[in-house]
């Protein structure tokens, strides 16, 4: 009887352990497409946001019609910059495609005349990391906002 009940406490014990390691493991095994939102999320949430830094590679490339930058370190001096301005990401469409996410969304400054901004960004991810990405918007009015921040 012993034997069976320390079988029984053995086994439920064991269940409880695979059920609680799988969905830790499941958890923080994100696909791309999560992996960007968790990224975007961070301009929105500035609690979030070192969760959204710690997915860009250290040798992450960023372009967009105003600049580019060919590491995390660089983007993040004109993303603190920006932190000063943007009130938030509201995604409209994502799309996934193997290593690519597409990303449609509206990015909100308190800037006066750019509060509300349509863009498309194309992100690269690999085994977890945002690689690179791509951002395409119109950036006639931003222009003079980065010439002001960058003097």
């Amino acid at each position: 009887m012993k034997q069976f009940k320390f079988l029984l406490l053995f086994t439920v014990a064991t269940i409880a352990f695979v059920t609680v390691y799988s969905k830790h493991k499941k958890h923080n095994k994100m696909n791309n497409t999560e992996i960007v939102s968790t990224f975007l999320a961070g301009f929105s949430n500035p609690e979030k946001l070192p969760e959204s830094i710690a997915l860009l590679a250290d040798n992450y490339h960023f372009k967009d019609p105003i600049m580019e930058h060919h590491s995390k370190a660089e983007f993040l001096v004109t993303a603190k910059e920006l932190g000063k301005v943007l009130t938030g990401v509201e995604v409209i469409r994502m799309a996934e495609n193997k290593e690519w996410v597409g990303v449609v969304y509206n990015f909100k400054s308190n800037i006066p005349g750019l509060e509300n901004n349509i863009g498309s960004e194309w992100f690269r991810v690999e085994n977890g990391m945002i690689q690179e990405s791509h951002l395409i918007f119109d950036a006639t009015e931003w222009r003079q906002v980065f010439a002001k921040m960058n003097h």
